[in-house]
C-alpha cells in the first residue's frame, strides 16, 4: 500500500564537512555531483583580547581563516568558504567576526587580497584598503609590497 509518493530532496552543488586536525579545524568542501574534492578551509575561534581593527574594550571571539584553499579558481568555492565561515562564526558565539591573514603561500605572485576585498573584507592598514580598491576597479594587480600578506577583517560582521 502506498500512503504518499516520496518527495525527491535536491542535494546542494557541494558538501562541506569538519575534519579535526592537529590545531585548526579543517573544513573540505566536495562536489556532490562528481564527488571531486574542492578544496578546503582550516579556521578557529579565537579570543581577541585587544584589536586594531575590532573597537572593542571587551575581549571578543573572531573566527580566525588560517587557510583557504579552492582547487579551481572562478567557480564559486572560496566564496562558499567564505560563507560558510560567517555561519561558523555566528554559531560558534564570535557574533560573525571573521579575520585572517591574506596571502598565498603557494604563489605570492597571486595575493589573495582582492578576492577577500569583494567579499567584504577591509585591511587592518585604511591605505592598503584604497590600493586594493583601485587595483579593482582598474583590473590592475596589486603592488608587490603587498603579496606577502595583509590583516583583513570582516568590517561589517552583523
Amino acid at each position: 500500500m502506498v500512503i504518499g509518493a516520496l518527495k525527491l530532496l535536491k542535494l546542494p552543488q557541494r558538501l562541506i564537512y569538519k575534519a579535526v586536525g592537529k590545531s585548526a579545524t579543517q573544513y573540505n568542501m566536495f562536489s556532490t555531483k562528481t564527488g571531486e574534492f574542492l578544496g578546503f578551509m582550516q579556521a578557529e575561534k579565537v579570543l581577541l583580547k585587544n584589536s586594531d581593527f575590532y573597537p572593542i574594550t571587551n575581549p571578543v571571539y573572531s573566527l580566525y581563516i588560517n587557510k583557504l584553499e579552492a582547487f579551481k579558481k572562478g567557480e564559486g568555492v572560496g566564496s562558499d568558504f567564505i560563507n560558510f565561515a560567517k555561519h561558523l562564526s555566528r554559531e560558534s558565539g564570535a557574533e560573525g567576526r571573521i579575520h585572517c591573514i591574506a596571502y598565498n603561500a603557494k604563489d605570492p605572485y597571486t595575493p589573495p587580497q582582492k578576492f577577500y576585498r569583494k567579499l567584504g573584507f577591509t585591511c587592518k592598514k585604511p591605505e592598503d584598503t584604497k590600493i586594493i580598491d583601485e587595483a579593482i576597479q582598474n583590473n590592475t594587480k596589486i603592488p608587490f609590497k603587498l603579496n606577502f600578506g595583509s590583516i583583513m577583517y570582516l568590517e561589517k560582521f552583523k
